[in-house]
This record gives structure tokens, C-alpha cells and sequence, in this order.
């Protein structure tokens, strides 16, 4: 059954990265049963001063994204289950995510201090969508033709500075609203771009213009690379010299 979501994602290593390359993360999935589906989407942005920042990002990508399409895959099997998906979910998820990194470092011999990352989720179902956020990075999604960020970064927070997953007083921050018909999800070096701080809002042009080349392709292999060789341009780089990950999804009109 074609899926009514066309998405693609992409991750590229900052310059200056050197050997321990991207530290960012990111995982796209369609979860299905029951005749119906869901999009998950998952994006972690490991810590630079973080020894094992990629691999604490990639584990944290692998746990949310498989952990929510397995629940919600038995849900919508059990047509009509309702509500599929829910805050408590996302909290399971995150606990799930904290866990897994505890037990790496601690196999690895090294602080959690050394496996920092962010951790963002999207889970959208016919219902609803539903967000959940510790760290810097941004989810935006439309709807009704407006594009909203429903959980705006922290303005007051110092540069440089943001929660991470293994933090284990960090408040969760969620989101639930109306089904979106488009998102985009990315780590903060793209924020300058994508958000207007002042409006405390996307930047609608940005978010416009990206999700129009996503509706236009119909290759998506070229798709990918076109959106690598993008975020990894002078046009970007100027604006940025940090990891930058993007995942995008658009529902079809049908």
C-alpha cells in the first residue's frame, strides 16, 4: 500500500568536524496496520563536547523511532483503538531512550557526561499529532495552510547550552494538537533559518520553499542527494558551521 506521507531526511557533518564526523541523527518511519498508518519521525543532535555525542544520538533515533512504530503498530491492528497515540507514549519512549544511553556508557567505562544528545519525536496518526522535545532543535508542522512551532526553542537559555536526554530531571516538553499535513523536524544548526525569533514562529518562507521542492520530486533518490549537497552548501555553511540534520514529510492531497 503506497503511504500517504512522501518524506525524506538527511544528516551532514559540520567543516570542522575531523574523524568524529556527524553527530547528528535521524530516522523517518511509517508504522502500519488495520488498513491504516502513522508517521514517526525521530532526530537527536549528539554533543559536541561529547565524546560519544553520535553514538548517544543514533541510539536515541533507533530507540524512539523503533519503540513508537512497535506500539503503534499493535494499535492499529486493534482497529478501532483510539486514542493511538498519547503523551504517556512519549514519555515511555524517552524513559526508554535514557535508559539505553545509561546502559552504553556504562558498558563503555565513561560518564554520561561523554553521551549527550537532544532528543525530538513526531508521531502523527489521523488523529492527531503529537510532539516531544528535551533539548535545542525545532518541530514544525502546518496545518490548515499555517505553519506553527508548537514547542519554540528557549530563548533565555545561554548559547551553547541545552538539555539532554540523559538528563533525568529535564522536563519533557509535548505538544499535542490537530493532524499536520506537513513537518519538518531539525537539529539547531538550521534554527537561524528556519525560525523567526522575533515573531517566535517558523520562518514561513523557509518552511514554504523547503516542503515545495519535497511536493515536486518525484525522484527520491535525487531528492536525497539533492538535499545533502543543500545542506552541506556555502549558501548553508554561511549561516552555519555546525552539524545540520533535516527530516521533512508532506501528506498527499488524495
Amino acid at each position: 500500500m503506497p503511504s500517504a506521507w512522501k518524506t525524506v531526511s538527511a544528516a551532514v557533518a559540520g567543516p570542522n568536524k575531523g574523524e568524529r564526523g556527524c553527530q547528528d541523527a535521524v530516522a523517518v518511519r511509517i508504522a502500519r496496520g488495520g488498513g491504516r498508518e502513522a508517521l514517526v519521525i525521530a532526530l537527536a543532535d549528539g554533543a559536541g563536547s561529547a565524546r560519544y555525542g553520535g553514538d548517544a544520538a543514533r541510539l536515541i533515533v533507533h530507540t524512539l523511532a523503533a519503540g513508537a512504530v512497535g506500539r503503534l503498530r499493535g494499535r492499529l491492528d486493534a482497529h478501532p483503538a483510539s486514542p493511538l497515540w498519547t503523551v504517556a507514549d512519549m514519555a515511555v519512549l524517552f524513559a526508554r531512550a535514557r535508559q539505553a544511553v545509561t546502559q552504553a556508557a556504562a558498558a563503555q567505562g565513561h560518564g554520561l557526561r561523554e553521551w549527550g544528545s537532544t532528543g525530538l519525536l513526531a508521531v502523527v496518526t489521523d488523529e492527531a499529532t503529537v510532539l516531544a522535545q528535551l533539548g535545542d532543535g525545532a518541530i514544525c508542522l502546518r496545518h490548515n495552510g499555517i505553519w506553527s512551532c508548537p514547542i519554540f526553542p528557549d530563548l533565555s537559555a545561554y548559547v551553547n547550552v541545552t538539555t539532554f536526554v540523559t538528563h533525568a530531571d529535564a522536563p519533557l516538553q509535548t505538544h499535542v494538537g490537530p493532524p499536520a499535513d506537513a513537518l519538518l523536524l531539525l537539529s539547531d544548526g538550521l534554527q537561524p533559518l528556519a525560525l523567526d525569533y522575533q515573531a517566535v514562529a517558523p520562518h514561513a518562507p523557509f518552511c514554504h520553499g523547503v516542503i515545495a521542492e519535497l511536493g515536486k520530486s518525484t525522484d527520491r533518490s535525487k531528492l536525497h542527494r539533492d538535499l545533502l549537497g543543500w545542506l552541506a552548501s556555502d549558501a548553508i555553511r554561511a549561516r552555519s558551521d555546525d552539524d545540520i540534520s533535516l527530516a521533512m514529510a508532506l501528506r498527499s492531497q488524495g
